[in-house]
């Protein structure tokens, strides 16, 4: 089950994100693997902006509350691709804060749901987040030659809390 949310921080929130996201802090190429790298961004589970502000405000509006595991960002600049990968964890949640992108400049999120072909894509859109199962097969798409700027994606590794496992089923309004 992909959970896609458009909009799903206020433009005010989007925005420091976005600032706290393009400090110097990011590690060049290590991310993805040897082959394929991009841009990381470890350790923000240390900071309290994203392991106690943003993450109430998640679990508020997921309505569910999760067990961080880890708090980290991606970067991709035009040409670089993620590999198609599984990630630790129960679930992934992905927070798009770039301020603009056009759907040209590509780095969409690419899933496998049987783990055999890639049968769907969610398109790269500001504001947008994306709750799935971590066992699901994805990867990001490269950003687009022309693209001059940088993909960020700010990722939750979320290990759920007891036995019971319940997802607000968000509304499907990209397809």
């Amino acid at each position: 089950m992909i959970n896609v949310y458009d909009n799903f921080f206020s433009e005010e929130i989007r925005e420091e994100i976005w600032n706290l996201l393009i400090r110097p802090k990011w590690t060049p190429l290590g991310g993805g693997n040897s082959i394929n790298s991009t841009w990381h961004m470890n350790g923000l589970e240390k900071e309290s902006y994203f392991n106690d502000y943003l993450y109430k405000m998640i679990c508020d509006k997921l309505e569910r509350k999760y067990q961080v595991k880890r708090i980290y960002a991606n970067g991709q600049t035009a040409g670089q691709s993620g590999n198609p990968h599984y990630d630790d964890g129960d679930f992934t949640f992905l927070y798009y804060p770039n301020p603009k992108w056009e759907i040209n400049w590509n780095g969409h999120l690419i899933f496998s749901e049987d783990g055999e072909e890639f049968t769907r894509i969610i398109e790269y859109k500001p504001n947008r987040a994306i709750l799935f199962p971590a066992k699901m097969l994805h990867y990001a798409d490269a950003p687009h030659s022309y693209f001059n700027g940088f993909r960020v994606s700010l990722a939750y590794k979320f290990m759920v809390i007891g036995s019971y496992v319940h997802l607000k089923k968000a509304p499907e309004n990209i397809d």
